[in-house]
């Protein structure tokens, strides 16, 4: 189960899930329009290479969140346009699920220089420079 938690209490409690190729399941998508730029990032994790980052970006709107789950679901949903983490330290792990998703969505999961990621066994734990999900 996913729970989507706004300030600890528990809004939803549903499976999500996709598969490359099927597309993905579990969540609303809302059309997304042309030119906006809303994106997601840490609730208690900002650092200044993070606000730096959004701030480069001139983001309409910036919806700070906790989980990577959350904000991933976010981006599936179409309310965000991307998720930005300019900081390293996650793990491989925190983001795989969300990830997945995003990939059968056809998005994807860059460095923030724009270099794919690979979350194979053998791809680098930490993640070294933050990322973006698309």
């Amino acid at each position: 189960w996913y729970q989507r938690r706004v300030r600890e209490a528990v809004v939803s409690t549903q499976s999500t899930g996709g598969v490359v190729g099927l597309g993905a399941f579990g969540f609303n998508r809302q059309p997304v329009p042309e030119g906006r730029k809303i994106i997601t990032t840490t609730r208690s994790h900002m650092q200044q290479s993070v606000q730096d980052a959004i701030d480069s970006c001139k983001p309409d709107k910036l919806i700070q969140i906790g989980g990577s789950g959350s904000k991933c679901i976010l981006v599936a949903e179409g309310i965000a346009d991307a998720y930005l983490f300019a900081s390293p330290g996650t793990k491989k792990w925190d983001t795989c699920a969300g990830e997945a998703i995003i990939k059968a969505l056809g998005g994807r999961m860059t460095d923030v220089f724009g270099k794919l990621y690979s979350t194979t066994l053998t791809s680098r734990i930490p993640i070294k420079q933050g990322y973006w999900l698309l």
